[in-house]
């Protein structure tokens, strides 16, 4: 008998304490290294982090959004032997950190970390990466409760390093940390950890267990997402959206993501949307696509919305028009570059993952509805056609 997809969470979750002192105790006397950007070390994230623990042995602080697997290269060059590793940032910096560690435990054999990200060939049993205490300074990926670490090719072409081993041995969560956000990175983020939890659900690796996790993540950010955005240096406030991301990263991180996901890439890649509303804005039509043939299968999301079943789709569609997720689109999205992506649409190792099969024509046509369904500029094109 082969037991697939067992629920596995082995980080240790620390909450309740200011970063800095958790991290110096978490390290104790070991050789670290700090991985960050630019902007955290702007923030004096190395000088708060040395108000308690030593000195680190190196400072990588050049992580950009969505990183590039060459800079992955790059940077663990860089990195020189060290007992344990933090990554502060958002999911970029915990994804980055991620790939770092693998390749400095791959001896830095860039073929053979390539061979992984681009032909899916497990990394060897060999490895033993540093431990990494990860510091999420967003409430979003779920990074820092997951084995993978999304690194993007010069190709514009995601890939994923992928390994238990990848675990951070660490999740340092602290409220204050997640202040300095935007409102709009903010609500990009809640919309990646709702997506996550919702990809749990309609996903053919569910369980019980995933469902119940990602119902009580969905429930979370329903009941504190409006009040975040309105009071966004309120630290309860910020701790349960904290709490959301890590809790759908949980159920996440077993199932893996789905349909949502995989349509997302392109407008990530190719126009520079930001992965949450990428993920998000397809959610309603995704959820209408997949109650034709599993309805019953949504159940737990929309119990955890508080809405009928039948009325879900209408009800993400009309939570995303609230937040004016279509206004955000308009910046980037136009119908002709979605009508030109083709086939492009499907990622096969995420779509394969959701409850009713698709192909990339009927992708496409979810992304087109969609985006005409939130695009305020859209909707007035229909209007003055009519």
């Amino acid at each position: 008998m082969v037991l697939t997809h067992p629920f596995h969470s082995p980080t240790q979750v620390v909450e309740g304490h200011a970063y800095n002192a958790a991290v110096a105790d978490l390290l104790g006397n070991r050789c670290w290294a700090l991985i960050t950007s630019r902007g955290w070390m702007e923030r004096d994230a190395a000088r708060d982090l040395t108000r308690y623990a030593p000195q680190p042995a190196a400072i990588l602080s050049d992580v950009l959004p969505n990183p590039k697997i060459f800079t992955i290269i790059e940077m663990a060059q860089n990195l020189p032997d060290v007992d344990a590793i933090v990554a502060l940032g958002g999911g970029s910096v915990l994804d980055a950190a991620k790939g770092i560690i693998a390749l400095k435990a791959l001896g830095g054999d860039s073929k053979a970390f390539m061979a992984h990200l681009s032909e899916n060939i497990p990394l060897p049993s060999s490895m033993v990466p540093v431990p990494l205490i990860a510091v999420p300074t967003t409430s979003g990926t779920g990074s820092e409760v997951t084995r993978w670490g999304t690194l993007w090719g010069d190709d514009e072409v995601k890939h994923s390093v992928n390994d238990a081993k990848l675990y951070p041995a660490y999740a340092v969560l602290d409220p204050n940390l997640c202040t300095s956000m935007s409102l709009e990175l903010t609500l990009g983020t809640a919309l990646d950890s709702l997506s996550h939890a919702l990809e749990a659900i309609w996903n053919k690796r569910h369980s019980a267990v995933t469902d119940e996790l990602a119902g009580l993540a969905i429930s979370l950010i329903r009941k504190y997402l409006s009040p975040t955005l309105k009071n966004p240096t309120n630290l309860e406030l910020r701790r349960n959206m904290q709490s959301a991301a890590l809790i759908a990263g949980m159920a996440m991180g077993t199932t893996q993501t789905a349909l949502a996901h995989s349509i997302s890439y392109p407008f990530t890649a190719k126009l520079g949307l930001p992965h949450g509303f990428a993920c998000a804005f397809t959610l309603a039509e995704v959820a209408r696509y997949n109650m034709v043939t599993n309805a019953d299968r949504l159940v737990p999301a929309a119990s955890a919305l508080g809405c009928p079943l039948e009325l879900l789709p209408d009800t993400l569609e009309s939570w995303m028009s609230e937040f004016g997720v279509g206004k955000i689109l308009d910046r980037f999205i136009s119908t002709s570059f979605i009508e030109g992506l083709n086939s492009h649409l499907i990622t096969r190792a995420r779509a394969a993952n959701n409850i009713r099969d698709v192909d990339g024509i009927a992708a496409k046509q979810l992304a087109l509805n969609a985006y005409r369904q939130l695009s305020p500029t859209q909707s007035l094109n229909s209007a003055l056609s009519g």
